[in-house]
């Protein structure tokens, strides 16, 4: 009995050692769906969109903002879809911070930076999306086009991040159940 005993203790241990480790990804990683569009300068141009997800840090709380840490999605240019590689290095294309602010505005003057696919000379093209810091708006750097509209919205945070509050659950029911069951056992025998 005493072994039955050690050896439930040492599962619910471990299946809250699984979720300390899971809370912890969970903290780490926030997700927010992004958009914008940009009239072009011109009467005649292409006005330039773009939608996907970004992945972020917590909220810094002494700054109230988030680094950018990774992004997926399409942008689109002149009615073609690009998809977006990946997200660049701060400083990498102009001079990128990849910072997201808790308020307005959401982006800082030096903006994020990321990849594309279909443009530039090797098929692959760098953008960068700011705010003014002259209070325009925002835009992206060295395209023909104005300023507009860029939003984020929260995302809950996908069920991989959130499996180990359901196996603490699921532990944790299955050890009060079998607590109690040898609790109602020790009192018939008595």
């Amino acid at each position: 009995m005493q072994l039955t005993n050690k050896l439930r203790i040492a599962t619910v241990s471990v299946v809250i050692g699984f979720t300390g480790v899971s809370t912890s990804v969970a903290q780490a990683a926030q997700f927010f769906d992004f958009q914008y569009s940009f009239p072009s300068y011109e009467a005649n141009g292409t006005a330039i969109s773009a939608s996907g997800i970004l992945t972020t840090t917590d909220l810094d709380p002494i700054n109230n903002n988030y680094t950018i840490t990774g992004i997926n999605g399409t942008r689109t240019v002149e009615g073609i879809a690009e998809k977006i590689i990946g997200l660049l290095s701060p400083g990498e294309y102009g001079t990128n911070d990849n910072l997201l602010n808790a308020s307005m505005p959401l982006l800082t003057k030096n903006g994020f930076s990321y990849r594309v696919s279909g443009s530039g000379e090797d098929g692959k093209g760098n953008v960068n999306v700011f705010y003014s810091s002259f209070g325009e708006g925002y835009s992206e750097f060295s395209s023909n086009v104005d300023y507009g509209n860029f939003s984020v919205t929260s995302r809950p945070i996908p069920e991989p991040y959130t499996v180990g509050g359901s196996l603490v659950a699921l532990g944790f029911g299955w050890w009060a159940k079998r607590k109690k069951f040898v609790i109602r056992n020790s009192f018939k025998e008595n």
